[in-house]
């Protein structure tokens, strides 16, 4: 191995160990998202078992899976990293640390295009240093060991930018064809991806590079990308365009700002010192000012200054605001941050520079190591309980704000996949993400209760008691029913649920309710509303 390549395989050594000696045992639970993806990535380590018959009609395959496990990101988010998962999963099984190793490796993937990119503009010291400010930054620290999509998607856009600006200066044919199948990746991941459009065409407008579109490994890569991409893109706006319009422009969230919104303006420059710390942000504050004060620096930094607008005008306008959004700066942030170290040496000596560099690095890892990591356990206990008891004949009920984390469980629980699980909030209400978002109450009366519980005829229910997050009257009122009819409904057992987040979970639990009577025309099969689609999915149980 090279000298650069035991340098990064040095800092990333570190960032490991610090990993493993602060990580904490937990089930799916972060942002909510996260039980999403990681049963999004069980459907297709299913779907690759089930072939030839998922593949004869895999719209069909969808709908069913979904209607027996509701607790899918199909459509919501593209298939790049579900697909890298599943296949993950057909090997390492459809355990939680499956997924949390596939997402370290991407980690693991950002961490050395980063340090590459660095490599060119600062040597490989420096560009050590750079990855390991990158890895130890509180968001990326905290997002490498989540089940989330934003890690992936930046080690695949920053692979498509590092072979995006070798090819811009040496013109070999291959990286041409990688940076836009890395792009392709970055789409297919997130539609956070489209930063790299404006990445490149910035790129390619510095020195009027415009050329260099026209020669032919651009054209085959671009071709490429699109026929990768722009099918996908085309079916999901027809199909979920709405709900990516209302998010754009509305946002998903109580207090979400507007399209455009003139606080917008200030928010992801006010979010740096909480995403990678105060001590690099100085840095990389010290580091731009070099920038403007040097201008014969100011080509080899292009890359990174491209990278802050890219991220900028792309998510600023958007009315969802969230310090995750703008992740993909990160990596520029900590190039400008070695750029105020490299600036310092030059002026006080190596010395100065050496001790300012293990400063920074040194604070951003604490800043990183001493945050808690939330964890969450409770419902594989409870998944497990009803999954022992439950016949298999009829379905199970879950009402609560982790339903996926519930679904995974007793996917795990149910190998065989005999148990259906119904959601209450498909049922009782139903809501996009967040009730603030749309709310739609769709029983009022204990009556209207009875009859859907009726008419589903689940043999177990179980709830989150208090309900999570937040305060649906839908959700009160079913609590209500099963409690007040004992005679119909009986608790079996109470789960607590364990987590050192105690301000959210303080002393909740899930009650699981037995249903003790049978209906006489319970539905065999089941409808699922969906409101970003607009529509209703059936299937038969």
């Amino acid at each position: 191995m090279t000298r650069p390549g035991l340098l990064f395989a040095g800092v990333a050594a570190v960032v490991f160990a610090a990993h493993l000696a602060t990580d904490a045992a937990t089930e799916p639970f972060f942002n909510n998202d996260e039980t999403r993806h990681v049963m999004t990535g069980i459907f297709v380590r299913d779907a690759l078992r089930d072939m030839p018959a998922s593949a004869a009609d895999p719209k069909g395959y969808a709908v069913r899976y979904y209607a027996q496990y509701p607790a899918l990101g199909l459509l919501v988010w593209p298939p790049f990293f579900y697909a890298v998962e599943g296949a993950a999963m057909s090997v390492g099984g459809t355990s939680f640390v499956t997924a949390r190793v596939v997402v370290s490796l991407f980690g693991l993937l950002a961490g050395w295009y980063a340090f590459r990119l660095s490599v060119r503009s600062h040597g490989p010291w420096l560009a050590a240093f750079a990855a390991g400010l990158l890895g130890f930054a509180p968001l990326v620290y905290e997002y490498a060991r989540r089940v989330m999509l934003e890690v992936p998607t930046l080690a695949v856009a920053l692979a498509a930018v590092f072979h995006f600006e070798r090819y811009r200066d040496e013109t070999r044919p291959r990286d041409a064809v990688l940076a836009c199948l890395f792009a392709a990746f970055a789409a297919l991941t997130r539609f956070d991806g489209v930063l790299l459009l404006p990445y490149f065409f910035l790129r390619v407008a510095v020195g009027r590079r415009w050329a260099l579109l026209l020669r032919r490994p651009v054209v085959l890569g671009v071709a490429l990308a699109l026929a990768l991409t722009v099918p996908y893109y085309l079916f999901t706006w027809q199909v979920y365009g709405g709900a990516i319009t209302k998010a754009a422009g509305e946002g998903t969230y109580d207090g979400a700002s507007t399209f455009l919104g003139a606080a917008n303006l200030s928010y992801y420059p006010a979010c740096v010192p909480g995403q990678i710390g105060w001590p690099a942000a100085v840095a990389a504050g010290v580091g731009l000012l070099a920038t403007v004060v040097v201008p014969s620096r100011r080509a080899a930094l292009g890359p990174a200054v491209a990278l802050l607008v890219a991220t900028y005008v792309t998510f600023t306008p958007m009315a969802e605001l969230e310090p995750r959004h703008a992740i993909y700066w990160l990596p520029a942030v900590a190039v400008f941050a070695a750029e105020g170290v490299r600036w310092l040496s030059t002026g006080t000596g190596v010395k100065v520079g050496v001790a300012a560099a293990l400063c920074v690095f040194g604070a951003t890892a604490w800043g990183a190591v001493s945050r808690p990591m939330w964890w969450v356990s409770g419902y594989d206990d409870a998944a497990r309980f009803v999954a022992e008891r439950a016949s298999g004949d009829r379905p199970v009920l879950m009402d609560g704000a982790l339903n996926g984390s519930f679904i995974y469980h007793v996917r795990r629980a149910d190998p065989a996949r005999r148990l259906w699980v119904l959601r209450g909030d498909k049922l009782f209400y139903a809501m996009m993400s967040d009730p603030h978002a749309s709310l739609t109450e769709l029983t009022g009366t204990e009556a209207e209760v009875l009859a859907v519980i009726d008419r589903y005829d689940p043999e177990w229910i179980v709830v989150e008691q208090p309900h999570l997050i937040f305060d649906v009257r839908g959700a009160e009122l079913l609590r209500d029913v099963l409690r007040g009819h004992p005679e119909r409904f009986r608790l079996e057992g109470t789960v607590p649920l364990r987590s050192n987040h105690v301000r959210r979970f303080g002393d909740a639990r899930l009650e699981a309710y037995h249903k003790l009577d049978r209906s006489a025309h319970p539905l065999h099969a089941v409808e699922v509303p969906v409101l970003g689609l607009g529509k209703t999915l059936r299937a038969e149980r």
